[in-house]
């Protein structure tokens, strides 16, 4: 089951240019490695170069997903904690087999 998150991502790539943006982004929580508070994004957000609407208080994450043979890392927003409640890891259990 895929989970919905609001991704800050660079809609200006391939430009030269910063120019940050929000969009709505699914991941599956099987394939999450890792999480960690994303400190450069809060930093933009200092800086004013997020998108209008964010309180100011708001917090980040950077989720790191395995694809396979190399990773990708996406920052959504929100604080880990909330992060990894919504991606539901508590309720996971091995299976024995």
């Amino acid at each position: 089951m895929n989970i919905k998150f609001v991704e800050v991502y660079n809609s200006g790539r391939g430009t030269g240019r910063h120019i940050y943006s929000l969009r709505s982004v699914y991941i599956n929580p099987s394939h999450v490695v890792c999480l960690r508070e994303d400190g450069d994004a809060t930093r933009l957000l200092e800086e004013g170069r997020l998108p209008d609407g964010l309180d100011n208080r708001q917090s980040f994450t950077r989720v790191s997903i395995n694809k396979g043979t190399y990773g990708q890392d996406i920052v959504v927003v929100g604080p880990v904690e909330e992060v990894y409640k919504k991606l539901d890891f508590e309720k996971r259990q091995l299976l024995k087999g």
